[in-house]
């Protein structure tokens, strides 16, 4: 079956879908709705709930009326709102009883005149604008009530009046009425109290009467009159028999006027018809667009006591017959809506047989078109999975061609570092130490030569972690002033030598910036590098250092007479790997790049404004410290001053002595192991190895008492890392300081090397009377710092760092680690791994921690912890040397024997031998 076929069996079986619900929607149109709104003023008194239900009995034969009714509560405000609540909701016809006629007059008037059917039940507004009036006869009400009780009383008897409220029309048509049918011959006295139309307001109001004057109650209605009676009963029970109770209203419903009458608690009422029938009547007249009378005015009656029953049965009969209506009303409504769901069901059933009819025909070719696309679909996987395979592949490529440049820039760093170092320690001696001035000057501009070599392999390293996405900032408080000068002055000997005009200029002596100091410190010296590169001999170099307080920044300049760069490639200067190569000066295109990279990362931006011919200038802006912060950090800067005597000799006086250490020196290269060889040895003894391997089997050697272990860390086999976790692992060799010589100065290995155990890290090229001050502080602080913790062992303190006012944290984190070490001491097992374990912190947090609070790593605190248990066991002269080192947790008597002398400066037997046993 084609395409086209199957559209039109879809389209036809749409149509006739669409023509069914349309029949159906037809049938089911019945009667107009019309919605009603009702608002009674209150709905707490049985006459008003007598007036609803006469009205919802009437309404119950209209499906298409819809009543919707609001209770003001006796609030004449809130009445007002809900009303004009309907009349936005425009309701077809507005039913209103009145709290206060005078008060709701305008908004009747107002929805009168918005178009809404207006009907006015029980009390009158003042205005003539509604639709009609559906309300008792109050007046006749109480001139029979008068009649009834002129009949009932003597002359001159006293009757109480129960006022409703004096300010509604039927309160006072009432009370007139009253007065007007009472026999004015026979001289009755009125007494009157006020009800306000509720029951407990006139009872209240009736305990202040004094009934024994009283011979008849008539209250405005049956409520009220019911509240005197309980005031009268509760006072003067007596009285009760005497006087007659008249009522108004007549009203049916539980405790009721009509049900008072019936029952002989209430003498007679009056009717007062709610007229709910009649009001329903009037509305549906209203929306049939029929005539009706403006003024419907109901009929009233006396109810006596055998009028009330015969009423009373007639109204439960009527309630009865209304019931039995509605149910038969409800059970019709099931039934019809029993008829039209079925009727939908069968529509809804024919309609499905049609649509799975389509849909099979149409399933049958989609299945077809179906298996014909998974066919295409499988050779498009096909080849999907080839490219997936080749991509794979590629990025395998991109993968190890990343490891392999990342490891050609470590390479070409170590690889000329490591000559550099050959270079640059040699210089740095010698400058030094001659005084030949001219020769002082040669070995300078080599020293400045090897620094710019250096700085090229640092913008390389910098370029490959901008290339990787790990540079990191390090953001400090920095006087920048400061620091752009010492970066001005690396280039004063070229300048010299070249015949520049050079000059820096500051409008402040100090300026606090927040930055990063070592990277703007490499921006300065890559823009003065640019400059001297295209400034021909003889020429011009300015730079200019200005603060902006206003604007919030610092403005750095740097502006030469060179060559300058022509407008259509300034765009590409700061782009990576473009280098100006005019006059022959070429360079590697990174510089600028990293540059902006770096001021971008402060929240600044570098600008360049230049002229061929006349020049350039390069401008960095930098934002500001705060002004606080930069006045403090101001006052608190050193100046840069001359060495005292004292400091300029104190190098010297290090250096100028023999220490009785041995020191293990890991180099690979044989020129720089030579070199560490020839100048340690005159202040240490120096054994060397090519390799980690050879390292620790030296180490191994009992003849060998090293102190401290100097390696390289790139090296053939075992690199330096790996040497130092290997020492710092072993328990016979944990104790020994490792430093770590380096190429590799980025923070990454730098932390790595740390956390491997190393307690320092010197980068290549270095300075050798550097490494050599490194080594003996470190030995010597060493030694120590043994010795306080012995001496805090022996006082039974807590072995920590001298500052001993520690907070209480660090002081609570210490002596748990001594308690646990307390414990586990003699267990030859115990290591860094295994405390930090117990502890619940890292390795490296401990290390750090303990470190920070004690001055020792946590391995020399074990081993000197240790060593004082020792000593203490050695003084009690109950133990031998080797039950003493195997109680303390050493693994070998000749271990502990090496240690102990390390520390103490004898061996335990001497220990022991210049402390008798008393």
């Amino acid at each position: 079956m084609r395409p086209k076929t199957i559209h039109l069996i879809l389209r036809y079986t749409f149509i006739a879908l669409l023509l069914t619900l349309l029949t159906t929607c037809v049938r089911e149109k019945g009667e107009e709705k019309y919605v009603v709104g009702f608002s009674q003023c209150m709905t707490d008194d049985v006459w008003r709930r007598a007036m609803e239900m006469e009205m919802r009995i009437e309404a119950s034969g209209h499906d298409n009326l819809t009543i919707i009714q609001t209770d003001a509560h006796e609030d004449s405000e809130l009445q007002i709102r809900q009303i004009r609540d309907m009349i936005r909701r425009k309701v077809d016809v507005l039913i209103i009883s009145p709290n206060r006629p005078e008060l709701l007059t305008p908004v009747a008037v107002e929805a009168y005149r918005a178009g809404i059917p207006t009907i006015i039940v029980d009390r009158k507004i003042d205005s003539d604008e509604y639709t009609a009036y559906v309300g008792g006869d109050s007046y006749r009400i109480g001139r029979l009530a008068g009649e009834e009780a002129s009949r009932l009383l003597r002359p001159h008897a006293t009757i109480l009046e129960v006022w409703g409220a004096r300010t509604t029309s039927p309160a006072q048509e009432r009370h007139s009425g009253f007065v007007d049918g009472l026999d004015k011959t026979k001289g009755f006295r009125i007494v009157a109290i006020d009800g306000n139309w509720r029951r407990e307001i006139a009872r209240a109001a009736a305990e202040s009467v004094d009934w024994s004057t009283i011979d008849l109650i008539y209250a405005h209605n049956d409520v009220m009159a019911l509240g005197a009676r309980e005031a009268l009963i509760e006072k003067d029970p007596a009285r009760l028999r005497s006087i007659r109770i008249l009522g108004a209203d007549g009203a049916f419903g539980h405790d009721a006027g009509l049900e008072a009458v019936a029952d002989g608690r209430l003498d007679a009422s009056f009717l007062y018809p709610t007229g709910g029938d009649q009001v329903i009547k009037i509305a549906l007249q209203i929306l049939r667009g029929e005539k009706v009378e403006k003024n419907n005015v109901l009929s009233t009656a006396l109810i006596d006591k055998p009028t009330a029953k015969t009423l009373l049965m007639q109204a439960h009969q009527l309630i009865n017959y209304q019931t039995k209506i509605e149910q038969q009303r409800k059970n019709m409504r099931r039934l019809s809506d029993r008829f039209v769901l079925l009727r939908h069901s069968n529509t809804a059933i024919l309609v499905l047989l049609a649509l799975v009819a389509a849909f099979a025909v149409y399933s049958v070719v989609i299945n077809w078109k179906i298996r014909k696309r998974n066919a295409q679909l499988r050779a498009v996987n096909e080849e999907t999975e080839r490219q997936k395979e080749q991509l794979v592949a590629l990025n395998e490529r991109i993968r190890e061609a990343t490891d392999q440049k990342v490891r050609f820039f470590m390479n070409v760093s170590h690889e000329i570092k490591t000559p550099l170092t050959l270079i640059v320690a040699p210089l740095l001696k010698w400058i030094r130490h001659t005084d030949n001035d001219h020769l002082r000057t040669d070995l300078l501009r080599m020293k400045s030569s090897a620094d710019r070599l250096m700085r090229l392999i640092e913008q390389l390293l910098d370029f490959r972690k901008m290339e990787s996405g790990t540079s990191e900032m390090h953001r400090k408080k920095c006087d920048i002033v400061r620091l752009i000068a010492t970066a001005v002055k690396l280039f004063d000997d070229t300048a010299e030598t070249r015949h520049i005009a050079y000059s820096f200029e500051a409008d402040a002596p100090s300026a606090l910036v927040e930055i990063d100091p070592d990277k703007i410190e490499k921006v300065c010296v890559n823009l003065l590098s640019n400059a001297f590169k295209f400034t021909d001999d003889g020429g011009r170099i300015t730079v200019s250092l200005k603060t902006r307080e206003r604007e919030g920044v610092t403005t750095l300049a740097v502006t030469d007479s060179g060559i300058g760069i022509a407008p259509e490639k300034l765009p590409l200067i700061f782009h990576r790997f473009y280098s100006e190569s005019k006059a022959g000066r070429i360079g590697t295109g990174i510089g600028l790049h990293l540059s902006e990279e770096f001021v971008r990362m402060h929240g600044g931006r570098i600008l360049i404004d230049s002229e061929p011919g006349a020049g350039s200038t390069f401008t960095v802006e930098l934002p500001l410290a705060s002004s606080e912060a930069r006045t403090a950090s101001v006052v608190s800067a050193p100046d840069d001053a001359a060495l005292t005597p004292r400091e300029a000799t104190l190098p010297n006086e290090i250096m100028g002595q023999k220490y009785p250490y041995t020191i293990l020196v890991v180099e690979d290269d044989p020129e720089i192991r030579e070199y560490l060889s020839v100048e340690l040895s005159d202040i240490l003894r120096v054994v060397t190895t090519e390799s980690g391997t050879r390292a620790l089997e030296a180490l191994g050697a009992d003849g060998k008492e090293i102190t401290l272990v100097l390696s390289d860390v790139l090296m053939p086999g075992m690199s330096g890392f790996e040497l130092c976790r290997a020492i710092k692992t072993a328990p016979r060799l944990a104790h020994l300081p490792v430093i770590l010589l380096t190429a590799l100065v980025d923070d990454d290995r730098r932390l790595y090397g740390i956390a491997e155990g190393a307690d320092d890290y010197i980068p290549k090229p270095f300075d050798i009377d550097y490494v050599k001050i490194k080594i003996i502080r470190l030995l010597e602080e060493r030694r120590r710092l043994g010795q306080h913790f012995m001496r805090s062992m022996q006082t039974g303190k807590l072995p920590i760092a001298e500052q001993t006012d520690l907070p209480t944290a660090d002081r609570l984190f210490m002596q748990r680690f001594v308690a646990i070490l307390s414990k586990r001491f003699d267990d030859p097992e115990l290591s860094v791994e295994s405390m930090s374990r117990e502890m619940g912190v890292s390795r490296v947090h401990l290390y750090r921690r303990i470190k920070t609070l004690s001055g020792f790593s946590p391995v020399d605190y074990m081993r000197n912890f240790r060593l004082g248990k020792a000593a203490e066991l050695l003084l009690h002269h109950r133990f031998s040397i080797s039950e003493v080192a195997y109680r303390t947790g050493f693994s070998s008597p000749p271990y502990f024997s090496k240690c102990f002398k390390e520390t103490f400066g004898m061996t335990p037997s001497e220990y022991v031998d210049s402390h008798p046993k008393e």
